[in-house]
């Protein structure tokens, strides 16, 4: 059933990097932040709300620093706690930009994460990077930081020359290197793990991921076996406010589809969660589950050839295709 415990702003759609593997829609969009501390109020005022949490994603964040301090004060207000704000940590002009804005969101109380994408889809500089990490740990504290990064994928990075780049792993330890730590790791065959980059006063984890396709891309249906789980359990218990102010569940990419819109930022709590009642894809994802939808779509003839074991990528396939109920 959807409960969900946290809320994520996707402040802006505004991003300094073109990263091949991002769905963002880049139209130019960003939340207004006095819309997001009203609804922000309407979650705390309700009786049967269960959300904690507040998350900062984009687009960039650090791009609308603004929104980020007002909402960071007003969320402190309301008691709630934080989760992480994403970035690519390349968005600074100068050694003091980027130490001004951070000192900002620290001013304005905030002690969540400082969530890091870094791989070779987004091509930053490891100088900068190198400088991004170690003044995020000066003002916020040498535990405060944690990597996400995309596991190559050279089909997508061909225009980048892929086969010239190093592994993620190869990059995660040459920051290590850079940064004076040692460098663990509890890697999979498939490139899949965690990594860690420690010292006796430091600690940085690295979640390696594997890249997500949409539905319609061929390599999407490449997988032996379809996705174990079929109900949106642990990334689905979280309300997504888009930069255009609709508000979708769950932070996986098919959120992009108006199928999983469940309301607006200016709407009460109250009238999303009515909402997300009566939504079709909720109620799939939620409670029949996904996978009695591969038999539906099969039956249908609109299942492409192969599986997907990234419940994301089926659930774009479902929101994009016109679902019968099964009775």
């Amino acid at each position: 059933m959807f409960n969900p415990t946290e809320i994520i702003f996707a402040v802006t759609t505004a991003c300094n990097l073109h990263c091949p593997h991002c769905f963002v829609n880049r139209e130019p969009n960003n939340l207004s932040a006095d819309e997001a501390i009203q609804f922000l109020e309407s979650v705390h005022n309700s009786t049967n709300s269960s959300i904690e949490k507040v998350g900062f994603s984009g687009g960039e964040p650090f791009l609308s620093t603004g929104f980020l301090t007002d909402v960071i004060k007003a969320a402190i207000d309301m008691d709630f706690m934080f989760d992480r704000i994403m970035t690519n940590g390349d968005w600074w002009k100068s050694d003091d930009d980027l130490r001004t804005t951070l000192k900002k969101i620290y001013d304005a109380g905030y002690d969540g994460k400082i969530g890091l994408s870094y791989d070779n889809f987004h091509g930053q500089s490891e100088d900068r990077i190198v400088t991004f990490i170690q003044t995020v740990w000066d003002i916020f504290g040498t535990d405060s930081l944690e990597i996400q990064s995309v596991k190559n994928s050279n089909s997508t990075l061909t225009a980048n020359s892929a086969s010239t780049l190093p592994s993620i792993t190869e990059k995660l330890k040459s920051l290590a290197e850079r940064l004076k730590l040692t460098y663990e790791e509890n890697i999979a065959e498939s490139g899949l793990g965690i990594a860690s980059l420690s010292d006796d006063g430091h600690f940085l984890p690295a979640y390696i991921q594997t890249e997500s396709y949409q539905a319609n891309d061929s390599r999407a249906w490449q997988d032996k076996s379809w996705f174990k789980d079929e109900h949106c359990a642990e990334m689905g218990q979280i309300i997504f406010v888009h930069a255009t102010g609709d508000i979708a569940p769950c932070c996986g990419f098919a959120n992009e589809n108006p199928a999983l819109f469940i309301g607006k930022i200016t709407d009460s709590f109250g009238k999303v969660m009515e909402n997300a009642g009566q939504n079709r894809m909720m109620k799939i994802c939620y409670e029949e589950g996904l996978s009695k939808q591969i038999k539906i779509l099969e039956k249908e003839g609109k299942l492409p050839q192969g599986k997907t074991s990234d419940i994301c990528t089926f659930c774009d396939l479902v929101c994009r295709r016109a679902v019968k109920s099964e009775e």
